[in-house]
């Protein structure tokens, strides 16, 4: 089994990189082989355009037969403590159209450009959650090329997109590039800070990271532990 484990930075998933490292047979630069499956890192930069890319050099034949993508999120529902590592099932583009006059964004229907596969009409991208249940927060999340930190334009990404409860800066081109090409794939995020007001004080990283981690080790461990 070939699975492709996905983050923008090293420093998000370092933990199970050391610990994917020091349990496998065998390792190859970013691909590492254990008994019943290999594991391929792929770090792909900040943001929806680098990630894009990446996935395009990566995703060739044979494909994985499971891709996990892994970062840090920022919380726009703030029922969602810090900390929390959560699932995204759902994935749009926060930003993309045009800016009308009042600063609201006019999505590309709005242009006289439908949605088109594998977006849903609203401009929504839906994974079908597959086998066994995972114990954490189903959330839908939306894309952006950059993270919010004004709280007039946070105001109108609530009003404009009241679904959405986490931001993300590369989850909108995994979602499409799994759905485009059939693959199975799982979102997690851990929550590092509210959308709000930028204050790096209040964020934190940290224990994020920690829980971010501790998660991709319960996913990953029956593969990788598993015997041939």
């Amino acid at each position: 089994m070939k699975i492709l484990l996905i983050a923008a930075t090293p420093e998000e998933i370092l933990p199970t990189i050391e610990w994917l490292r020091e349990t496998a047979i065998e390792s190859k630069r970013n691909i590492l082989a254990f008994p019943a499956c290999t594991v391929e890192l792929l770090l792909t930069g900040m943001g929806p355009m680098t990630t894009a890319f990446a996935l395009g050099q990566s995703l060739q034949p044979p494909l994985p037969q499971l891709t996990i993508q892994a970062g840090l999120a920022g919380a726009l529902d703030r029922s969602l403590p810090l900390g929390t590592v959560v699932q995204v099932i759902s994935e749009r583009l926060l930003d993309q159209g045009a800016e009308d006059i009042d600063g609201k964004l006019l999505p590309p229907p709005a242009l006289g450009f439908p949605f088109g596969a594998p977006f849903d009409p609203d401009g929504v991208l839906h994974v079908p959650v597959s086998g066994p249940p995972l114990p954490f927060p189903s959330v839908a999340a939306g894309t952006a090329t950059k993270a919010s930190g004004n709280q007039e334009s946070i105001e109108r990404t609530r009003q404009q997109f009241p679904d959405v409860q986490i931001e993300t800066m590369e989850g909108a081109a995994f979602f499409f590039a799994i759905r485009s090409l059939g693959i199975p794939g799982l979102q997690l995020r851990a929550i590092s800070n509210y959308v709000e007001r930028r204050n790096r004080a209040a964020w934190q990283i940290g224990p994020a990271i920690i829980n971010l981690n501790e998660a991709l080790r319960k996913v990953l461990s029956p593969f990788v532990l598993a015997t041939a």
